[in-house]
């Protein structure tokens, strides 16, 4: 399954608990916008190919 999380805020523990378990078998894409170093092309995209987008 393909998974995207959006982080708009540096991942509390619960956050990062829940990313790390989806990517043991799962193929993970994380975009930290926080840190202002992404490109928004490139995430629509892969939002609209993920099977599950988390926004934390």
């Amino acid at each position: 399954m393909k998974i995207v999380h959006v982080l708009k805020t540096e991942p509390d523990d619960l956050a990062k608990g829940v990313i790390e378990a989806h990517k043991k078998a799962n193929d993970v894409r994380v975009f930290e916008l926080y840190r202002g170093l992404f490109n928004a092309e490139e995430l629509l995209e892969e939002m609209e190919r993920a099977d599950r987008v988390f926004c934390w």
